[in-house]
């Protein structure tokens, strides 16, 4: 982008939380690079990454000062010293930010070029307090195609009035945060769906931006999903999210009727299974 064409949406303050994301990282910051409009800042907070994560940073930041980035770089913000590393790390660079409209993206996704615009426009109406963009998966493989098929959402299905967006895609004012004493740190996971909660049941009001969108990677293989919904489980478990929806996926899982005629038994049960266990650790924890 030519310095003329450089345009800033000074009241923005965009934050990501960053760990380990070497291989990505660079990607990643290109694609903010690459947006139609820039923050007025760009809070990059750290946990010390022990793969040079914020050594690549800051020689890109250096490479190109017009992004205007702000790293912290503090092993504060990482499991070391931290149950909630991720949201720790979102609330201190929402502390240090100057601006009242704040978006949050995370590391490892790929930003469309207007996404930055599209996630904010929408303030531009004074009563929105929240505005909750889109994702969609990076699909590479049978698998997550399956996965794709299963578990993730259609954007026609979404009910504005209800959705919970994930911080990969979302923007909101620093008052709204302020008012519901910022991201919960009580786990790793589910602090982003809690923080939706908080943020409804404190009575802000959110618009849908189905064009702020946002791509992500899928978990590879059926190992890591599991995984990863274990870890989502174990988050809504501690917040005590959710639990009719619980209750009915342990009713599913003991007469697993559903994951039978869904064709792909294995993956739905294992993963669904994932969840329901970690969620009755997190419950525990």
């Amino acid at each position: 982008m030519e310095k003329e064409k450089r345009t800033y949406l000074n009241n923005v303050s965009l934050i990501t939380a960053v760990y380990n994301e070497s291989d990505s990282i660079i990607d990643f910051l290109d694609c903010y690079r690459n947006q139609t409009r820039y923050a007025d800042e760009f809070i990059i907070v750290d946990g010390k990454s022990p793969d040079g994560t914020a050594g690549i940073i800051r020689k890109y930041s250096a490479d190109n000062p017009f992004l205007k980035i702000n790293l912290i770089d503090d092993e504060l913000f990482s499991k070391k010293k931290s149950a909630a590393p991720i949201a720790l790390a979102r609330n201190k660079a929402i502390e240090v930010s100057k601006n009242e409209i704040i978006a949050v993206t995370d590391a490892g996704c790929l930003l469309d070029k207007d996404w930055l615009n599209n996630i904010t426009r929408p303030f531009e109406d004074l009563n929105v307090d929240v505005v909750s963009g889109w994702y969609e998966p990076i699909v590479e493989n049978d698998f997550q195609e399956i996965f794709k098929k299963i578990f993730l959402p259609v954007k026609e299905t979404v009910k504005a009035d209800t959705f919970l967006p994930s911080s990969r895609s979302i923007a909101f004012k620093k008052s709204c945060w302020e008012s519901v004493g910022g991201y919960p740190v009580k786990s790793y996971n589910g602090e982003d769906t809690k923080f939706d909660i908080m943020l409804r049941e404190n009575g802000c009001k959110f618009v849908f931006a189905s064009d702020a969108l946002v791509l992500w990677k899928l978990p590879a293989g059926i190992e890591e999903a599991s995984s990863k919904y274990y870890d989502y489980g174990f988050g809504d478990g501690v917040y005590k999210l959710f639990k009719f929806y619980y209750f009915k996926k342990f009713i599913h899982l003991l007469l697993p009727f559903k994951y039978l005629l869904s064709g792909h038994f294995t993956v739905s049960y294992k993963i669904n299974f994932s969840l329901l266990k970690g969620y009755i650790k997190g419950w525990m924890s």
